[in-house]
């Protein structure tokens, strides 16, 4: 069987060139998938926003900034997100998000009035995501957004000596 002549294009580009071409692709393919959040790409449902509650207040007090401070920081840390829940709690499990219709991604901003340990778990006590030692602010899910499957939820839980915390909630859209 003989071999078909190459194209006129195929002779006019060296084999090496044509190999570079289809390596950046694949590149650019991988890079393109590795932005995609995982198991929440399309149409998260919306996510149940649920009120502050007052804490006692023999605990610590806040510094001065406000919800709406903790809040702004929401176009840095989750871009494209919607914010869904602004919280407050002495360091109890708190429900951030419910995963209703579909599965749920979410970003947390939180502030302490003392060094906690904060913690994002899902309905069974799973520990999704968590500060590395006591701070008294930061984000959780800073490297990508914490999903839970439909029905589940995610929920704050601050484990410290007498902290009163601030909780902001984003969503994936």
């Amino acid at each position: 069987m003989e071999k078909p002549p190459p194209s006129r294009l195929s002779r006019r580009i060296p084999p090496h060139v044509r190999e570079l071409v289809s390596l950046v692709l694949l590149a650019l393919a991988c890079g393109a998938a590795l932005r995609e959040p995982f198991a929440c790409a399309r149409g998260v449902p919306r996510t149940s926003v649920v009120t502050p509650r007052a804490v006692p207040s023999a605990k610590p007090a806040l510094s001065s900034t406000s919800f709406a401070a903790l809040a702004a920081r929401g176009a840095a840390v989750a871009p494209g997100m919607r914010e869904v829940a602004r919280l407050q709690s002495a360091g109890d499990k708190i429900e951030i998000a419910h995963a209703e219709g579909r599965d749920a991604c979410v970003r947390v901003a939180f502030e302490a009035s003392s060094p906690v340990i904060a913690k994002l778990v899902d309905g069974e006590g799973n520990v999704l995501a968590s500060s590395n030692a006591p701070v008294t602010g930061g984000v959780l899910g800073e490297r990508g957004p914490v999903c839970v499957r439909k029905g589940d939820n995610v929920s704050a839980v601050a484990e410290g000596l007498d902290a009163n915390v601030r909780w902001v909630a984003w969503a994936a859209p």
